[in-house]
């Protein structure tokens, strides 16, 4: 399971104060696992494994999210659009996480272009700035969920996600209990695939028994949140 750690920590006022965090990841180094995305699929992950909760305060300038792409130079070279998108949810009660904000990132090619193999081959980050947020991003010590949400158009691109295994394999349920894709088992609350396709904004509300997670990996992608440097 991995470490949770912070850098770059400030201690703020006296006492037992909040620190101030100026950057902080989910998970250091390059990942131990990843998994493929499928268009419009919309994951859900707690933000701060294992504990949930975010070991700081935190306005918030950039987050990033680590990928890995696998585009040969003799794939299609047709113009195309990606759009990713995140929300950042808390828990609105004991089954049901509720949309506190997101962001959102359109990118691509607008003409046929030959060299697209190197915008997405190798290892990879979406970046998603304050100012593409629908308000700057505020953390503090509370328990977060991200959704990932990623659409693809013209152009079908082998992207995986880069990150950790919460399991180390393929999740199946509970021990001694029949393979089942039943959302009632979860290896983590409040994570798994949203089992209702949307095309628009993030679904304002999240409950726990629409997320299935059975049959996943259960992979968490690297995520880096700071407001320092560039």
């Amino acid at each position: 399971m991995p470490t949770l750690r912070s850098n770059f920590v400030v201690q703020s006022g006296g006492g037992a104060a909040a620190v101030t965090l100026t950057a902080w990841a989910n998970n250091f180094g390059s990942g131990s696992a990843v998994q493929g995305t499928a268009d419009a699929s919309l994951l859900v992950f707690p933000l701060c494994p294992p504990t949930g909760v975010f070991p700081g305060n935190m306005t918030a300038n950039t987050m990033l999210i680590n990928m890995v792409g696998s585009l040969t130079a003799t794939a299609s070279n047709s113009s195309h659009t990606f759009t990713a998108s995140v929300g950042l949810y808390t828990l609105a009660n004991s089954t049901q996480l509720s949309l506190l904000n997101s962001a959102s990132t359109t990118f691509g090619s607008g003409a046929n272009n030959t060299g697209n193999s190197s915008l997405y081959n190798g290892g990879r980050q979406i970046s998603l700035h304050s100012s593409q947020w629908s308000a700057v991003p505020s953390l503090s010590q509370t328990h977060y969920w991200l959704g990932f949400w990623m659409r693809s158009s013209r152009l079908a691109v082998p992207m995986s996600i880069s990150g950790f295994s919460w399991i180390g394999a393929s999740f199946m349920g509970y021990l001694g209990v029949g393979n089942t894709i039943a959302t009632s088992y979860r290896p983590f609350p409040g994570m798994g695939v949203y089992s209702t396709s949307f095309t628009t904004a993030m679904p304002g509300s999240l409950a726990f028994s629409q997320l299935v997670a059975a049959n996943t990996n259960a992979v968490i992608p690297t995520v880096v949140i700071h407001n320092i440097g560039v």
